[in-house]
């Protein structure tokens, strides 16, 4: 799904004209939420961020 996600939304011939409500809804098949989409969407570029070694790492060190 995240690989799908990725090639439609911005690999494709017209991924300059087609917004993230095109892909939830009509090239999903079936449809998926608008909620389940970002969700995939997130873990895709977090993923991607990971595997280009471009990740942010926060630290919690309260001094």
């Amino acid at each position: 799904m995240e690989w799908f996600l990725i090639e439609e939304r911005y690999m494709g011939a017209d991924s300059e004209y087609i917004t993230d409500y095109n892909i939830y809804n009509q090239r999903f098949n079936p449809p998926i939420s608008e909620f389940t989409y970002y969700k995939i969407k997130w873990k895709a570029f977090y993923k991607f961020a990971l595997a280009l070694d471009i990740q942010v790492v926060k630290s919690c060190d309260a001094e």
